[in-house]
């Protein structure tokens, strides 16, 4: 009977899988993003590339216990604006957090939208 164990490990902790996509990125960042990941949660357990086109995209994956107060949408939002000020430019990074507990997942995207309102910038079409 593993109930019993995981109901008492749920409410013990906060354990969370984050599987983190950034694209597009040149392949000399990639070490960047694996850092920021691995400073604002933890060293990715699994990291898979895709090639597309030119450019690369790369998902890391984790899981990670987060402090008690915190939500997956500061985690999301934190590690995000994280990557876009150490790469200094806008790349899309979509986050899957999935609660290692009894509880929904969540999904959380951001865009050029989000990338403009956190710093200010202006996207020509």
């Amino acid at each position: 009977m593993n109930t019993p164990v995981r109901v008492q490990f749920a409410k013990a902790g906060n354990l969370y899988r984050l599987d983190v996509s950034i694209s597009p990125l040149l392949p000399r960042e990639l070490p960047t993003v694996v850092e920021v990941f691995t400073t604002h949660w933890t060293k990715p357990e699994e990291v898979e590339r895709a090639k597309v086109h030119d450019a690369t995209a790369i998902t890391l994956s984790a899981d990670h216990e987060i402090r008690a107060g915190e939500r997956p949408a500061d985690i999301a939002r934190t590690l995000t604006y994280a990557i876009w000020q150490k790469l200094d430019r806008y790349v899309k990074v979509t986050v899957e957090a999935t609660y290692l507990g009894e509880s929904h997942d969540a999904h959380f995207e951001y865009g050029e939208s989000a990338y403009a309102e956190a710093f200010g910038a202006r996207f020509e079409n």
